[in-house]
C-alpha cells in the first residue's frame, strides 16, 4: 500500500521540479560591439567595409541605429549613419556592408599599408541601438588591418 501513495506523491515533484526548469536560462543583455571584418579597395577608390555586429546577450536584438565613426591610420575614414534592420542572435554575429569615399588621410594610410604589406590601425567608435530589447549602447574598438596575400587591395 506504500507504492500506490508513494507514486502520485513522487509525480508531484517531479511536475514541481519540470516547472521550475520552464523558465529557461535567465535573459542576460550585454552591450553588443561593432568591428572591422574587411576592408576593400575598390578600382574607382571607394572602399567596400564589411562591419561587424556581435550580440553578446542571452537573447537576440534588432539594430535600427548604427552610428559610428571610422579612423583609418589616425584618419578619419568616414562616417556612418545607418538603419542596418539587422536581427542578431544570442551570441553570435552578423556582417553588413558599407560602400563609402575615405577621406584623403585614411586613404593614403591604407595605400601605404598596402604597398609596404604592412598592417594599419583602425578605431570604430559610435553607438548601437535595437529595438528589442531596447538598447542604446556605446562602442569603442581599435584594432589592426593587415594586408591579405594573394587578394590585392583587402585587408582584414
Amino acid at each position: 500500500m506504500h507504492k500506490t501513495r508513494a507514486l502520485p506523491l513522487l509525480l508531484l515533484v517531479l511536475l514541481a521540479l519540470l516547472a521550475g526548469c520552464a523558465g529557461g536560462p535567465p535573459k542576460r543583455v550585454y552591450p553588443p560591439q561593432a568591428s572591422v571584418q574587411e576592408l576593400q579597395v575598390q578600382a574607382d577608390g571607394r572602399w567596400l567595409v564589411k562591419l561587424r555586429i556581435r550580440n553578446f546577450s542571452t537573447v537576440p536584438m534588432n539594430f535600427s541605429q548604427l552610428q559610428a565613426t571610422l579612423t583609418v591610420g589616425g584618419q578619419e575614414a568616414t562616417r556612418i549613419d545607418i538603419n542596418p534592420g539587422l536581427s542578431v542572435g544570442p551570441g553570435s554575429a552578423e556582417v553588413l556592408e558599407q560602400v563609402f569615399a575615405p577621406g584623403p588621410g585614411a586613404r593614403e594610410a591604407v595605400a601605404q599599408a598596402l604597398a609596404s604589406r604592412r598592417n594599419v590601425p583602425y578605431l570604430l567608435s559610435g553607438r548601437l541601438v535595437s529595438t528589442d530589447p531596447g538598447t542604446d549602447d556605446a562602442f569603442e574598438y581599435p584594432s589592426r588591418l593587415d594586408p591579405v596575400p594573394g587578394l590585392e587591395g583587402v585587408l582584414r
